[in-house]
């Protein structure tokens, strides 16, 4: 019968603990649209969206002359009560979209209890970033950007990133299959970030006029990731290392 030293139960039990206890608050999902039906985990606010089982997308057609503004596609997340570091990425084509006269947003969203974030495409291909905080701050924390949308049928990928252990936001984005580009690096709109993501996240169409052609999103991708801290990794690896060291002796 195999025996183990103290040391390599100690180890063992010890990494246990720090695997259970070192993962981000969030807990991770992908979803690439696919099957016969949208997973039970989303849920449709407003009439202008549907779930395209032929093509693998989510689609949201607004059509403001039907009453309200937008139509919005969202999950809640589980979580346990803390936040910790997290990517999130989401692809999109942008059917009917890349035109002044549509007069629509494109708005991705992440809300917590310390506030939200949104990232804000408009249809005459502006992209502004929003933030406010539990505090009451709120403003625009990158300023409006031409991204060069090229018509009807662009393929956007948005990209974000909390680091909890610097309390940054890092945002990308990639149009039509190009290289990722820095949209934003930084803080919250007064400093602090904090948890902006554990009760739920929303992509939206909304449309602030009556738009000719009607706004179409649709939905082909969307993950969020929970990224274990740095020291958690460090402390397991070295822990495996002297449970494998004691192992050879």
């Amino acid at each position: 019968m195999k025996t183990f030293t103290k040391t390599q139960i100690a180890c063992s039990l010890f990494a246990a603990s720090i695997i259970s206890s070192g993962h981000a608050a969030i807990v991770s999902f992908s979803d690439d649209f696919s099957g016969d039906s949208l997973d039970l985990a989303w849920s449709v606010n407003g009439d202008g969206g549907s779930f395209d089982a032929a093509n693998d997308v989510f689609q949201i057609t607004n059509d403001r002359s039907g009453g309200g503004g937008g139509t919005e596609l969202r999950r809640n997340i589980d979580d346990d009560g803390s936040v910790g570091s997290f990517s999130s990425s989401i692809t999109v084509t942008l059917a009917e979209f890349s035109n002044p006269s549509t007069g629509a947003d494109f708005k991705w969203k992440f809300f917590g209890p310390d506030g939200f974030t949104e990232i804000v495409l408009n249809s005459f291909g502006d992209m502004r970033m929003f933030h406010n905080d539990s505090d009451g701050g709120g403003g625009n924390i990158q300023p409006n950007t031409n991204i060069g949308l090229t018509g009807a049928g662009d393929l956007l990928t948005l990209s974000l990133l909390y680091d909890a252990g610097t309390d940054t936001i890092d945002v990308l984005y990639s149009l039509n299959g190009g290289e990722d580009v820095s949209f934003y690096s930084g803080g919250g709109i007064d400093g602090p970030v904090g948890d902006l993501a554990t009760n739920f996240v929303v992509a939206q169409v909304f449309e602030f006029g009556v738009g000719d052609p009607v706004p179409t999103v649709q939905i082909q991708e969307w993950s969020m990731t929970a990224i274990p801290e740095p020291s958690t990794s460090i402390l397991l690896l070295g822990c495996l290392g002297l449970f494998l060291c004691r192992r050879r002796r």
